[in-house]
């Protein structure tokens, strides 16, 4: 039973736009968002360009409940780099219902050196995003904070291995449901946002290679339940690590950051990737001296 029919100009091609209920289809207003976000980018560059080659119409119809599918019915859409999952599977929340209700749940654009800052207002036609992943690009400027206001069900942002400046928007914060948070090699600098104690589902978070300073907020510690990995290897950070003295990480690595000091937590100590090369770590720091300690 169609549920909806209408047409779309894409590409220039005017397109008769058929969704069923149980299929897969790209809604409406998804298929005008890609276009839209697709046009916006071309204009940034030839690695842009090269990234979004297959965001044409129309699609592959052996993959397609319509003639202009982007979505499609598999995991990733017909148009490369996207995803329209649905809701988590019962008891196995890291997994999905393919194919979902027609909307753009992930953006996975990586290692096409695309350029420009990144693209959160572009994409935040897409409020189901639960996925943005452009590593491996030149993208500059900073890292923005209106995540949480584009997309409140974000589970994943990495914007690793980019030219990315400034500091670290506390806003991120605001992302109750997120679980990956990357952005090594980059420049960001700084110190590390204490609200960030409040993400309370995140599991892993990569921030190596970078311009990081000042201490691990003890705030941290209401990330204790889920996070699974820390790096702050070549930093400037300073002080001790007692802010995570709960936690039970499976990879850490604090090496190339002099200024750290004091006894290692066990939960740290014993992680996959633990060095402490070019560290103080295991020496008392200087107020612990001072207080005799």
């Amino acid at each position: 039973m169609v549920l909806f029919k209408h047409t779309v100009v894409c590409g220039g091609v005017t397109l008769l736009l058929m969704g069923g209920g149980s299929y897969g289809y790209t809604a409406e207003d998804q298929v005008t968002g890609l276009i839209k976000f697709r046009d916006a980018m071309l204009q940034r560059g030839p690695n842009w360009q090269d990234a979004l080659w297959s965001w044409t119409c129309p699609t592959d119809q052996a993959n397609s409940n319509q003639e202009c599918d982007p979505c499609g019915n598999k995991a990733w859409g017909n148009w490369e780099h996207i995803g329209c999952r649905g809701a988590p599977l019962e008891g196995q929340p890291w997994k999905f219902n393919v194919p979902g209700n027609g909307e753009v749940t992930d953006v996975h654009i990586t290692d096409y050196k695309i350029e420009g800052n990144v693209p959160t207002d572009e994409l935040c036609a897409f409020p189901k995003l639960r996925q943005i992943d452009l590593d491996g690009g030149w993208l500059t400027g900073s890292i923005p904070g209106n995540f949480y206001e584009c997309f409140p069900d974000l589970r994943e942002i990495d914007l690793s291995f980019n030219n990315l400046t400034g500091t670290l928007p506390a806003e991120i914060a605001l992302n109750p449901n997120l679980q990956e948070f990357k952005f090594e090699f980059n420049n960001i600098e700084g110190n590390l946002p204490p609200e960030y104690g409040n993400l309370t589902s995140l599991r892993w978070l990569r921030m190596h290679v970078n311009a990081l300073s000042g201490t691990i907020p003890k705030e941290w510690a209401g990330t204790r339940e889920l996070l699974q990995q820390i790096t702050i290897d070549e930093n400037d950070f300073e002080g001790n690590l007692y802010a995570l003295k709960d936690h039970s990480l499976s990879n850490f690595s604090p090496q190339f950051n002099p200024k750290l000091c004091g006894m290692v937590p066990i939960g740290l100590r014993y992680a996959h990737g633990f060095n402490y090369h070019d560290t103080n770590l295991g020496l008392p720091c200087q107020d612990e001296i001072e207080n005799g300690l």
